[in-house]
């Protein structure tokens, strides 16, 4: 960030070369350092209070920029003679001041830049920094959009095919037996080799492993369903047969034990499944010391 006294010098020098001229246009012609110091602070300080009062009057009219008519109302509270401006203006010995020469400008590295930057709109200040890049504040997808047309993703579907079937031929064409269309160069246009088979009328005539595993698997399925019916009356006599003789066992047990059987029930009702809700057992302990091990 620059130095405000850097800034300032320009304008200070400006100011010396207008008290300088003054001086001049009465008669002057040498001064001091610190006498013309002097004057070009009270040449400053002037020019403030005109510039403070002027805002003033603007912003007492509602407004936001200052005009001439706020100008001349500061002066004339400030105790300035307005009508004596005019006749100095015109007057005829007055010396011309250059204008300042421009400060050559100061060349900023170049810094990387992705995509070409937005130019502001009508409504923001040229004193405000320019727009970022426009990926930083805009939405710009990482990855391209999916094809959706029917036409597209038919020609792209064929295309892999041809590629796959012609890598497929070339493989074939390289591990196995070839034929060659010319004599002179083996290796051009090779061509897979055909392999004849005696009885060609074979392959139509055996079933391939396939549609014999398929034929298995219908015929088990066919004899499943004739079967079925006859299980479920086989397994409900079965059923039936060890529920009669379950009863059996039961009453007989319930005549010789009744009082053990409740108390089985009870136990067997009250027992938790949760073993962290269950009663605590304290562990049997060995030898005379009465030390318990876990």
């Amino acid at each position: 960030m620059a130095d405000p006294q850097s800034l300032e010098q320009p304008r200070r020098r400006a100011l010396k070369l207008a008290v300088s001229a003054q001086c001049v246009d009465i008669g002057f012609h040498a001064t001091d350092e610190a006498s013309l110091e002097t004057l070009t602070e009270m040449l400053q300080s002037f020019l403030t209070e005109v510039g403070h009062s002027s805002r003033a009057f603007c912003e007492l009219s509602c407004r936001t920029n200052p005009m001439l008519s706020d100008v001349i109302l500061a002066l004339i509270e400030m105790g300035f003679n307005v009508q004596s401006l005019p006749a100095y203006a015109k007057r005829s010995n007055k010396m011309i001041i250059l204008p300042p020469s421009m400060a050559p400008n100061i060349s900023q590295p170049k810094t990387l830049q992705a995509g070409e930057k937005k130019s502001r709109p009508s409504y923001i200040p040229e004193y405000l920094p320019q727009f970022p890049d426009p990926h930083t504040y805009t939405k710009t997808l990482t990855h391209k959009q999916p094809v959706t047309e029917y036409q597209v993703i038919r020609e792209k579907a064929a295309s892999q095919k041809r590629d796959v079937e012609r890598a497929l031929t070339r493989f074939i064409a390289k591990t196995g037996e070839t034929e060659n269309l010319f004599l002179d160069d083996p290796y051009a246009f090779p061509l897979i080799a055909h392999k004849p088979s005696p009885l060609p009328y074979l392959e139509a005539l055996l079933s391939k492993d396939e549609e014999v595993v398929a034929d298995e698997e219908d015929e088990k399925c066919t004899q499943t369903q004739s079967d079925s019916p006859k299980r479920a009356e086989q397994k409900s006599i079965a059923e039936q047969s060890d529920l009669n003789t379950s009863q059996d066992s039961v009453t007989s047990k319930h005549s010789l034990d009744g009082t053990t059987k409740g108390s089985s029930d009870l136990d067997a009702e009250n027992q938790i499944d949760n073993p962290y809700l269950r009663t605590i057992k304290m562990p049997k302990f060995k030898g005379g010391g009465k030390k318990y091990k876990w």
